[in-house]
Parts: C-alpha cells; sequence; structure tokens
C-alpha cells in the first residue's frame, strides 16, 4: 500500500500501476475461466485438485517425509480444500495462511423436489445464503450438482451452461397481474416460497390426460439420460445458478461481470499467490472453505477441523510432535489473512457509504482491519501491529 491513503489519491490508484502490465490481462482471462467452470464449491474444490496436481502437488496422507519446496493437499469432503507449501522453518513456530470461501448463493433443489400443477411441472426449492429474491426470476439458470444413483458412480450433473441445452427459470407475475407490487417492501416483491422452478410443460407421449403426466415425462427423461429416480433426489446435491459465462464488463472491459465473484475472485487469486510462491521460511497454507453465506456453520466451513486437521497431517509427515500444545503452538504463532470482497463505492447509492473509508473501484487491494456492525458487534479485529506488517509486505511488492 502506498504512502497516500486518503480516498482522493487512492482514484485510479490500481490502473496507474498496473494499466502496463503484460500479467493483468492474462490473470484476467484466467479469471473468468475459473468464475465460469467452477459455480459449486463441489466444482472449485475439484478444479483446485486437478491443477495442484499437475503442479506436483500430492494428496498429504500420501506424503512420506516432506521437504521445504513440496507441496500438499487436503481434499476435505469434496466441498473444501487446504494446501500447503512447506517452508524452511519449522511449522510449530507458525505458518502463513490465506484463506477464502468457494460457496456463493444459489437456489438449492429440495429433497423431494418434482411436482406437477396447472400443467407445469416443478421443482421445489430453497434459496442458500443472503439473496435479494426478486434478482433470481425470469432470468436463466443452470442445474449444477452431483448424483449418487443406486449401483451406479457417482457424477457430475450440469444442464444449461451450453448453448444448445435448455434452462431453467423461477417464473414472476407480469407486472398488469401484479398490482399490489408498490405496496409491499423489497424484501416482499418475491416470497422465497416462491423461488420454485419451472421444469417441463410436455406430457408424457400417449398420456396426455393422466395425472402428472409431464412429472411423468420429466421422470423418464431423468432415468434415461442420468439413471436417476425420483427416489434417489434425496441423496442428490443440486441447485440452481446463473447460466453462462464471465464476461468483461464496460465499454473498455475494465471490469468482470460473473455469477459467484463473491468469493471465488479472491480464493482463485489467492491460489495463484499460493502457487507462484517460489521461496519462503514459514510454510504457506492455503485454504477454501463452503458454507460462509449462511454463517460458516457445517463440515466442510471456517468452523470445521479442517485447518487442525491438516496442519496435524503436516507436522506428522515433517516428523514433528502431533500432540494438542505443539498444534496450539503452531495456531498461536500464526498469521493468517481473510481474502474477501468488499464493496466498493457505488455513485448511485452515496448514503450507504463513508467518503473517508470506502474503497474505490480501480483503487487497488482493500485491508479491512476489522468487521462487524452495531458497535462492532460479531466483528474480528486485527491487531495493529499485524497490519503494519501486512502494509510494508505489500509495499515491498
Amino acid at each position: 500500500m502506498p504512502e497516500e491513503s486518503t480516498t482522493e489519491t487512492s482514484l485510479y490508484r490500481a490502473w496507474r500501476r498496473y494499466s502496463d502490465d503484460n500479467r493483468l490481462e492474462g490473470i484476467n482471462e484466467d479469471l473468468k475461466g475459473f468464475l465460469s467452470l467452477c459455480k459449486t464449491e463441489r466444482e472449485a474444490t475439484g478444479w483446485l485438485e486437478e491443477d495442484l496436481r499437475s503442479r506436483g502437488g500430492i494428496p498429504v496422507e500420501e506424503a512420506e517425509g516432506l521437504r521445504a519446496g513440496d507441496r500438499v493437499f487436503l481434499n476435505w469432503k469434496g466441498r473444501a480444500f487446504a494446501a500447503a507449501r512447506i517452508g524452511s522453518a519449522r511449522p510449530e513456530e507458525g505458518v502463513r495462511i490465506i484463506g477464502s470461501h468457494i460457496d456463493s448463493p444459489r437456489i438449492d433443489i429440495k429433497p423431494q423436489p418434482l411436482y406437477e400443477e396447472s400443467g407445469l411441472a416443478m421443482l421445489d426449492c430453497v434459496y442458500y445464503g443472503g439473496i435479494k429474491q426478486y434478482q433470481w426470476t425470469n432470468v436463466p439458470l443452470a442445474l449444477h450438482g452431483r448424483i449418487h444413483p443406486p449401483g451406479h458412480p457417482s457424477q457430475d450433473l450440469v444442464i444449461g451452461e451450453d448453448e444448445g441445452e435448455p434452462v431453467f427459470l423461477l417464473p414472476d407475475l407480469a407486472p398488469h397481474l401484479d398490482r399490489e407490487m408498490d405496496k409491499r417492501k423489497a424484501s416482499e416483491t418475491v416470497l422465497g416460497e416462491h423461488l420454485d422452478a419451472v421444469a417441463g410443460n410436455r406430457p408424457l407421449k400417449g398420456k396426455d390426460s393422466e395425472k402428472d403426466a409431464v412429472k411423468r415425462q420429466i421422470l423418464q427423461y431423468l432415468d434415461a439420460k442420468w439413471n436417476l429416480s425420483e427416489r434417489d433426489f434425496p441423496s442428490a446435491d443440486l441447485c440452481l445458478v446463473p447460466a453462462g459465462q464471465a464476461r468483461d464488463a464496460g465499454l473498455d472491459r475494465g471490469m468482470v461481470s460473473s455469477y459467484g465473484i463473491d468469493d471465488r475472485a479472491c480464493a482463485y487469486l489467492s491460489y495463484r499467490a499460493f502457487t507462484d510462491l517460489q521461496g519462503a521460511a514459514p510454510t504457506a497454507v492455503y485454504l477454501a472453505f463452503d458454507r460462509e453465506e449462511i454463517g460458516s456453520e457445517g463440515l466442510a466451513s471456517a468452523q470445521s477441523p479442517l485447518l487442525e486437521e491438516f496442519l496435524l497431517e503436516l507436522l506428522h509427515h515433517l516428523k514433528r510432535p502431533t500432540d494438542q500444545r505443539t498444534l496450539k503452538r503452531c495456531l498461536s504463532r500464526s498469521e493468517a489473512l481473510s481474502t474477501d470482497v468488499t464493496e466498493a463505492s457505488n455513485p448511485m447509492y452515496k448514503e450507504v457509504f463513508d467518503p473517508r473509508q470506502a474503497p474505490l473501484c480501480g483503487g487497488g487491494i482493500a485491508l479491512m482491519k476489522y468487521s462487524g456492525g452495531r458497535g462492532k458487534g460479531g466483528a474480528s479485529e486485527a491487531d495493529g501491529a499485524f497490519v503494519s506488517r501486512v502494509q510494508r509486505r505489500f509495499d515491498r511488492e
């Protein structure tokens, strides 16, 4: 971070520094590719493992003695990921950690989703994470997930991303039918209970008059293509996300428009920093978590045992003690950055931004010393000495 730190002097700062850097466009294209391919935490975890394997990384449980420079990883339940580049210093003296989350708000498919009403086959859904419900209606959505049909291997499923594939819609009312819309609050414009997706309209041939003929047609298709029956839905992990690829935004191509930028942009760029790292004394640890959008609860969240389990594996393969005292010493002496997106000042809603504190688009990396609201409620606040060390490291680079 340069010495000048006021909002005014940060205007255009990143562009002035990096516009002529030939690496910028390449990194941007790689980021868009990652965002387009990895729209769920499972897809991101699979991508990270495949890429790190291609760079010589191995599962930590398969390591037989580790040396400085080695890369190891742990795929946690297929929904979170930890990786390390071994340094020359002993891990109990502390490691350096960078962590992001790889989940984003979406529409989840319920365990018993398929029903027919008014000649339409529908999918019963529930939204995941903090969303504005009205933003999800009448836009093309793609189905992503993993299914586990009995007697068949588990397989990933994606429908709606290729140009020739059908998409899904969450229908809304036409304006002339929604006469009470202007009397409702924005949060009530579309209710969460109304976010069910249209799955089909064609009845099964020869069964036009039979009950649930459209639903039967959908089930026949799922069985023929995916070996998926109605009984298999509860074990399937399925969700709807905006269809389409990440794209440049603005006539000058100065921005990126994509689903899942929060927080897969940080997850990818942190990973690039991790893989580009050449030499360091402390061991570098990269983390990608699930469930941040709903409070970091669950088996693959930041509150899961992932970090502790991974560090214990590192201690074991580095022939170091694996008792709780050593683990806690390692954690207490470590440094960590939580990388996530923040919001740049929006000229259309100036009233919600502090002009002396808000980051500016194109101003470069934002450092947030603390979070929380209403008197720093629920906040995590970094020690000033640690912030100073981070600033100096950024200055050197």
